[in-house]
């Protein structure tokens, strides 16, 4: 790329970057405050957020901090939302820094666009299908859950850690990267617990087979790996005891095929392919790299928990229509559509290509641009006021 180019990509991340923080910021202000807008009232979970983190009813680390910023500090609600702006612009750069990782021969630019165009996009919007553009349906780029985004940040942290280290962990584990990775599962748990949900038994499963396939000689490498997820586990009971204390409302956690998924869809099948139409097209014509490409395949196997969670784990009682086991799913969704964004751009850039394949990619890229239309326009409604149930 010549310098003058290399310039201007420089140049157009930093306004994206300063876009990205500049809206972020302006949207969950006015969501903290109930702000009147365009399209009616900035409508979140943020209020409740930060009520419950200054009251100390919190079970979430995100909403302990609004406690921290807004009654021991003695700031307001733009605390909070530069606060949320900053882990939203985080996450982004987290993110670029996994898709190198993913892609160390991919150009940094090219993967830095990627991370910020992953982070937008939404289910595919067919009103003649399915009525909503987010109801009933999932994705990974959601803006009214502040607990939400501060897991989806701290998940790609331990991503990040995870992917360098399950290549090469059956060499050795290092005590400093052992209490790293604690540390990050610790930290996403503290955040939500969805996530975990779906990671530990991805993990469990793989660690077992890698243990398999070494014929038990690897067993105590295997055991020092999971030992941190177990460890993370304790967050999750206590978070769950406080949820659950003193309920006589019938609240419980159950086995059932899900409320919202049913409740907002005419087509529940087609919501599953409008929610990850792109990664499942390139997952179809990429099913070899299931075992070639180990992120890409435990990547797969974390989004068939997820799903597999949001499916068929539910809520009776009061909660039951709040879809609180869909938030691992989320993430899974945005994780699949980061993993094939790189897949593609990687395949594209080998060369070599058939006619065929390439009619392929240029599909899927038009596909993964419909999704991220669909983002830009959900985020430019929420930006206006309108609700996130839509």
């Amino acid at each position: 790329m010549k310098p003058y180019l290399r310039r201007g990509c420089d140049v157009l991340l930093g306004v994206l970057y300063l876009g990205l923080l500049g809206s972020s910021y302006q949207l969950f202000l006015r969501q903290a405050i109930h702000y009147p807008g365009k399209l009616g009232v900035y409508d979140s979970d943020l209020p409740v957020h930060i009520s419950e983190g200054i009251n100390g009813t919190s079970y979430s680390l995100m909403e302990r901090s609004y406690g921290f910023l807004m009654d021991t500090l003695g700031l307001n609600e733009k605390a909070a939302a530069l606060w949320l702006a900053f882990l939203t612009g985080a996450t982004v750069l987290a993110l670029w820094v996994l898709l190198c990782r993913l892609f160390p021969a991919g150009s940094k630019r090219a993967l830095h666009f990627l991370a910020f165009a992953c982070s937008f996009v939404m289910p595919l919007y067919i009103p003649w299908v399915n009525d909503y553009r987010y109801m009933g349906m999932q994705s990974g780029n959601l803006w009214h859950n502040s607990t939400y985004l501060g897991m989806k940040f701290a998940a790609v942290l331990v991503l990040l850690i995870y992917f360098s280290w399950m290549k090469r962990y059956q060499e050795g584990i290092g005590v400093g990267r052992w209490l790293l990775f604690t540390a990050s599962l610790i930290f996403v748990n503290l955040m939500k617990p969805n996530f975990i949900l779906c990671f530990a038994p991805a993990m469990g499963i793989w660690l077992l087979g890698d243990c398999v396939q070494a014929k038990g000689r690897t067993l105590k490498y295997q055991i020092l790996f999971g030992i941190p997820v177990l460890l993370s586990l304790l967050v999750v009971i206590y978070q769950t005891a406080v949820l659950f204390q003193g309920e006589g409302d019938g609240s419980r956690i159950t086995l059932m095929l899900s409320y919202n998924f049913l409740k907002y869809n005419r087509y529940p099948g087609a919501a599953l392919l409008q929610s990850a139409a792109f990664p499942l097209l390139v997952l179809a014509g990429n099913l070899k790299e299931l075992k070639k490409d180990k992120a890409f395949g435990f990547s797969w196997l974390v989004w068939l928990f997820g799903l597999l969670t949001y499916l068929f784990v539910g809520e009776e009682g009061p909660r039951k229509t709040h879809g609180n086991f869909s938030w691992g799913y989320s993430f899974c969704v945005f994780l699949v559509f980061a993993v094939c964004a790189v897949k593609v751009y990687e395949k594209v850039k080998e060369g070599k290509l058939s006619p065929m394949r390439k009619a392929y990619f240029a599909g899927t890229g038009a596909v993964f641009l419909w999704h991220l239309g669909c983002g830009l326009t959900y985020f430019i409604h929420l930006y206006l006021g309108g609700t996130y149930i839509c």
